[in-house]
């Protein structure tokens, strides 16, 4: 019995012996794990090698997916920023948003925020045009009077007895030290041709009327008329830059068709212009003095439905 319970226990301490040892190798394996793993995440994160088959920024853009954030743009450093401090804030998805604009994947300019379109970048040429003459303006020379409108054509339907709402930008252009009466007139030209990539539903862009017809039927309000444009240098001025409501109404007995309504300065009311005068003095002009060879404005209409007269 002695043997027996020697050896009973030497067979439980070999047993225990046997289970530190498998114990401690699991450890080992186990730290060798981690240590690997660890190994294997330095190395997803480390510096990408001067040889890699793929750039910096790649990596860089990899990264702000993973983590969801999107990197923003500010305003390059191209004039100073004083310029800008009466504007609202520049947006950080600012161009992406431009660029939606101009190849018309945004058209509800209605909802489209002021921190967008006030900014000086929102206009075609600005960096074309605009930039090299704000930094380098003329010592011989000030602007007093010019004003841009965009965009300069709008192309929808209509249907006899329904009114449209349209909306456009206008500013006052590069350089100009004045504030502008503008009083926009509506006019009927005889004929026109959509200058854009939009087109009529039929597939063409050139317009043929009767200007005293198409009057006689197609109703125009525009809002706010008139307005101040304020100078947009030597700083943009918040109202610098405006928005512009214009609602068409078609008559009920409207004949289907094609038809062009445009919009340029005309003369501003006499009590306008006085007020504007007393408050603005020798820095008031009148934006009836700009002109150039089209209406500034034009919303080319197709009315469908209805009698053809």
């Amino acid at each position: 019995m002695k043997n027996t319970t020697r050896t009973t226990k030497t067979t439980a301490a070999t047993t225990t012996g046997t289970i530190r040892a498998a114990i401690a190798i699991a450890l080992i394996a186990t730290l060798m794990i981690i240590t690997g793993c660890r190994q294997a995440k330095l190395e997803t994160t480390a510096d990408i090698r001067e040889d890699a088959p793929y750039s910096e920024e790649l990596q860089k853009r990899i990264l702000a997916e993973q983590s969801s954030e999107r990197p923003g743009e500010n305003r390059p450093d191209y004039l100073p920023k004083e310029m800008f401090a009466r504007l609202p804030e520049f947006p950080k998805d600012f161009y992406q948003v431009r660029s939606l604009v101009r190849i018309g994947r945004i058209t509800d300019f209605r909802n489209l925020e002021e921190n967008y379109w006030m900014q000086p970048e929102f206009f075609p040429y600005f960096e074309d045009i605009g930039l090299p003459l704000l930094q380098n303006p003329p010592k011989d020379r000030w602007g007093a009077y010019g004003i841009a409108v965009y965009p300069g054509d709008s192309v929808a339907s209509i249907t006899p007895g329904e009114s449209l709402d349209f909306y456009f930008f206008i500013k006052s252009n590069y350089i100009v030290e004045t504030y502008q009466g503008v009083n926009l007139v509506p006019m009927f030209p005889a004929e026109a041709s959509i200058e854009t990539g939009y087109e009529f539903p039929d597939g063409t862009k050139s317009v043929k009327q009767d200007p005293a017809k198409a009057e006689k039927y197609l109703k125009v309000a525009v809002e706010p008329n008139p307005f101040i444009l304020e100078p947009n240098f030597p700083i943009y001025n918040y109202n610098g830059t405006r928005k512009v409501k214009v609602t068409i109404t078609a008559a009920s007995d409207t004949p289907p068709g094609k038809y062009v309504i445009g919009l340029d300065t005309g003369e501003v009311p006499d009590e306008y212009e006085q007020k504007w005068l007393k408050e603005y003095l020798n820095l008031y002009t009148s934006g009836g003095m700009t002109k150039i060879d089209r209406p500034y404005y034009r919303a080319f209409i197709s009315v469908e439905g209805g009698e053809t007269k």
